[in-house]
């Protein structure tokens, strides 16, 4: 597998660097990884831009392939997820925008709690025209256990955007068909050059990341979903022009009861997907 970048430990350093890629990353991180309530990010203004909340100390590992800010021309990017991702929406808390707006991106976040991975191309068929200088992507949360199905569709939906620049995670390894799930990215991330992999499934044993329900994320859990992300993307190239976007896909009723407290922009009163579905793990 690609490992192209390094990994290191923050510099207590005010000011902005104008370094990107492997050398980036040098200068923030070595030894254990470790960043102690800070969410600090490749070329960034130290402890200004993106940060962990007070006591929240998170182990991040190596990116597999470049960080993306450095790679691109454009702003856009492209969140495509289910609940976990969902969590972090308009609908709810804005971590996501709000967090990755600071790094000058143009952010639209597609995500639906109890999607599975052809979610994707439903995405694709609706956003693919829209133009984006880079896509993430966290799905698998949700899985029926046909891995040569979830295979082909991950790699449809990386091949479906051409060259762009493409980050997937795996996901928590909260059941044995997670493991999987994440064989299978890590397997399609050799074939795709413009490909970068982010191990959400080794952030995610850090204490106080997952709920009790082994599944979704705390509040702090979603600083550090965001926060992991802001990592892997860096910088835009514009810095002061990031936006939200409209987002297309805003549907959680099939486990609305997972999610947390909305911001007011969706009902409490959607109907709960019937229980006896048990393929969805609520995300």
């Amino acid at each position: 597998m690609r490992h192209r970048t390094c990994a290191a430990k923050a510099l207590l350093i005010v000011g902005c660097l104008a370094l990107s890629g492997c050398s980036t990353v040098k200068s923030l991180f070595d030894g254990p990884n470790r960043l102690d309530g800070f969410g600090r990010i490749p070329s960034g203004e130290f402890n200004t831009v993106v940060t962990l909340p007070d006591g929240v100390t998170i182990d991040f590992p190596e990116l597999v392939g470049n960080m993306i800010g450095p790679q691109v021309s454009g702003s856009r990017v492209l969140i495509i997820g289910d609940s976990i991702i969902a969590s972090t929406s308009s609908r709810y808390g804005n971590e996501m925008c709000s967090t990755l707006t600071k790094l000058g991106w143009q952010v639209a976040v597609e995500a639906q709690a109890g999607e599975f991975i052809d979610f994707a191309q439903k995405v694709v068929g609706r956003r693919l025209e829209d133009g984006w200088d880079a896509v993430v992507m966290f799905l698998g949360t949700n899985f029926d256990g046909n891995a040569k199905y979830f295979d082909e569709s991950l790699r449809e939906t990386i091949t479906a955007f051409g060259p762009t620049p493409f980050v997937v995670l795996t996901t928590a390894e909260f059941r044995s068909q997670q493991r999987v799930v994440n064989d299978i990215i890590r397997r399609v991330a050799l074939d795709f050059p413009h490909m970068t992999l982010l191990d959400w499934s080794q952030i995610a044993k850090n204490p106080g990341v997952i709920g009790r329900d082994g599944v979704h994320l705390t509040a702090d859990g979603r600083d550090v979903l965001v926060t992991s992300i802001a990592r892997a993307l860096e910088f835009a190239p514009d810095r002061n022009n990031g936006q939200c976007l409209q987002s297309v896909f805003r549907n959680d009723s099939k486990v609305l009861d997972v999610m947390p407290e909305p911001s007011g922009e969706v009902s409490t009163e959607t109907t709960v997907v019937d229980p006896t579905q048990t393929t969805i793990v609520q995300p």
